[in-house]
């Protein structure tokens, strides 16, 4: 898991815009956000070699608010979300969300400069919603790596839902560990089990 979420991050942090895509368009958004993290990055250098738990901050501050963690939770849960309460619900997003902060800033500090190619993108319609970007993660040894990332229209502003690296889709990865989880202590349990892992 670390090293897919490597991947994906490292991809979010590499995205270059497209020529002639408007202001509020996914690649725009991912685009300004790689250069206030990279930029971040290079500015606190050396306090995150002498405290990386500082990463945490950056990450919470300049990455996250692209996901739509609502989304995410809901469909990570499936069915186990409609057999939630609204107070577990609003638990499970703000645990999951931390999960995520934790497991994005760990990756952040192995970046080493791996390459990427973005694939032609066409033209949104006017009334899109729901875009799929297309993406190849090229490591310094191996093959091309395949990433999508889905984002949707989310009150005016687009919002990343899903990663799917290699075929294979970060909610869909939650989804199975937290659906065995629940079956075998039920929900309250797994959320407090989350609570307590990030707390550590």
């Amino acid at each position: 898991m670390k090293k897919f979420i490597l991947v994906s991050l490292i991809l979010l942090l590499g995205w270059q815009p497209l020529i002639g895509i408007a202001a509020d368009s996914p690649q725009t958004v991912v685009e300004t956000t790689s250069e206030r993290m990279l930029d971040a990055l290079r500015e606190n250098r050396a306090t995150l070699q002498k405290d990386p738990r500082q990463i945490y901050d950056l990450v919470n501050e300049i990455v996250l608010p692209h996901f739509d963690f609502t989304v995410m939770s809901r469909w990570v849960l499936g069915k186990y979300w409609r057999q939630a309460t609204a107070e577990q619900r609003s638990r499970f997003v703000e645990e999951f969300r931390t999960l995520l902060v934790r497991t994005y800033s760990q990756a952040l500090l192995e970046y080493s400069n791996e390459t990427i190619k973005f694939l032609p993108m066409p033209q949104l319609a006017p009334e899109a919603k729901d875009v799929t970007v297309r993406s190849e993660f090229h490591p310094q040894t191996g093959a091309p790596i395949p990433v999508n990332y889905s984002l949707h229209l989310f009150e005016g502003e687009w919002k990343i839902y899903d990663v799917t690296v290699d075929g294979v889709s970060l909610v869909t990865n939650y989804r199975s560990t937290f659906a065995d989880q629940i079956r075998a202590d039920g929900i309250e349990a797994v959320i407090n089990s989350l609570a307590e892992r990030n707390r550590e």
